[in-house]
């Protein structure tokens, strides 16, 4: 409530003397200073509401929160490693190679059969020892016209080797027969030849079947080459006869 302030004094009646009645008269109370009043709104007073301030800030944490969510729910870009190779398995080792030579130390006919004694020399030309190798031969003649592959149901066996070392050989020695009914001429005009053919067969451990044939005759004009033999020499021993190595076609 609002203090009450003292009323006005009366004006001096006239003609009365101002200064006089200043001294006469008694001071009136001083009313004690009351307190400031509130500044009022129509005084353009700033005037913060700290409730906006609050909801703003809610937002603010809102939207953090959910960005924080998102960033964890993102799927993560996975590096993967490069694949390990896989170990390369062991390859089988080559098969070892065998070099087969025929010599022929002698021959002979009789009045049914042509005989040839050879020596055969197999040669182990790996870094590796050969082991258990079965040696077969068989003698056929040439025939005009027809396959001169290797029968190799007819083969006969002849030997068995235990073992060729690396880089060393081994040699085998023996004589096959063939009967002159199963020798198949051929005419060069009145002249009737036969060509003696020795296939040799070497089958062993790790080894695949190695088919040589070689053919047989005297000595020709050319180097490494031989001539036929002549069905019509007498019985009895046969001139110097030599092997050259041929490529025959193998059996299917």
């Amino acid at each position: 409530m609002p203090t009450p302030y003292p009323a006005p004094a009366a004006a001096p009646p006239a003609g009365a003397t101002p200064g006089i009645a200043a001294a006469t008269l008694p001071a009136a109370p001083i009313a004690p200073p009351s307190a400031a009043a509130p500044p009022s709104e129509a005084l353009g007073a700033a005037v913060i509401d700290w409730r906006w301030l609050a909801a703003g800030a809610l937002v603010l944490t809102s939207l953090a929160g959910g960005w924080l969510v998102w960033r964890q729910r993102k799927p993560k870009v996975l590096r993967l490693a490069p694949p390990v190779a896989a170990p390369k398995e062991a390859e089988p080792p080559a098969p070892p190679r065998i070099d087969i030579s025929l010599d022929i130390p002698g021959a002979s006919r009789s009045l049914m059969t042509f005989t040839l004694r050879y020596r055969i020399t197999l040669a182990n030309r790996s870094e590796r020892a050969v082991n258990d190798l079965a040696l077969a031969v068989q003698l056929t003649t040439a025939r005009q016209g027809q396959s001169n592959a290797a029968p190799l149901a007819a083969a006969r066996s002849i030997a068995r080797v235990e073992r060729i070392g690396p880089h060393q050989s081994r040699s085998v020695t023996g004589e096959v027969q063939l009967p002159f009914a199963e020798i198949a001429p051929v005419i060069q005009g009145r002249i009737r030849l036969f060509i003696p053919l020795l296939h040799v067969t070497v089958e062993g451990e790790g080894q695949q079947r190695l088919v040589r044939s070689f053919v047989i005759g005297t000595p020709g004009m050319a180097e490494g080459r031989v001539q036929p033999l002549r069905m019509d020499i007498l019985p009895g021993s046969l001139p110097d006869l030599r092997a050259r190595a041929i490529e025959a076609p193998l059996p299917a």
